[in-house]
């Protein structure tokens, strides 16, 4: 079983973050909730601050509602690992940290269920989003990945990712210390690889993007997935 733990707050349409001319909030959900149906998921999400008169409400019989009050990422994030704490999941299954701000493509549920079968990844996280920014910034010119395979896709090491990643329980408990005290996604990882040698795996081709302007996952055409 895959548990999805949704981050989304009282933001519907787009905002002014770079995003790409056909990014909608409330298509990303939709994408998600085409792409976990039929699946084997519970899909549960986390709201900061007053729903009011958010989209999201409007698909309320498709996933678990569990309201908070942070207004920063970092407490929102940190409200969430505790409600995981709360929730009957086993030691063996797999906890999606997900922001609202990702697009999926279908089949990405069997594709994990396939690596975590195949490779026993563990004590590692596994990112759904193959990062553009390491085709494009000088500053990865020199990176090495190492390459995996599963049945039926290449995956490879990098170095972090955002908030939007797949652990076990398992890692989940082992690592709960530094994901609530250390602020900054990159920082984070830099403090898991170093410390307790955790790797990301990403897949080749990507199956999600963080929709945002010139750092899409390559070689998809997102636009039309959104569509």
């Amino acid at each position: 079983m895959i548990y999805i733990l949704y981050r989304h707050y009282n933001i519907k349409g787009t905002d002014d973050k770079g995003r790409p001319h056909w990014f909608d909030y409330e298509k990303c959900f939709q994408n998600l909730l085409s792409s976990i149906e039929n699946q084997p998921v519970s899909l549960h999400v986390i709201f900061d601050g007053e729903i009011e008169d958010n989209f999201i409400w409007k698909y309320k019989n498709f996933y678990t509602h569990h309201q908070i009050d942070a207004g920063t990422d970092q407490i929102s994030f940190t409200k969430t690992w505790e409600i995981v704490n709360q929730l009957d999941i086993k030691d063996d299954d797999l906890i999606y940290f997900l922001e609202n701000d990702y697009l999926h493509i279908k089949g990405w549920v069997k594709e994990v269920i396939s690596l975590f079968n195949s490779l026993n990844p563990e004590m590692h996280y596994v990112s759904l989003y193959d990062h553009g920014d390491k085709y494009l910034l000088p500053i990865y010119n020199n990176l090495t990945s190492k390459i995996f395979t599963s049945p039926t896709r290449h995956w490879r090491t990098t170095p972090s990712t955002c908030g939007s990643f797949i652990i076990t329980k398992k890692l989940f408990k082992s690592d709960f210390d530094i994901h609530t005290t250390v602020s900054g996604d990159h920082n984070k990882f830099l403090e898991l690889n170093s410390n307790r040698n955790r790797a990301v795996l990403t897949p080749i081709p990507s199956l999600s993007t963080h929709c945002m302007e010139g750092l899409l996952s390559p070689t998809i055409n997102w636009e039309k997935i959104n569509d």
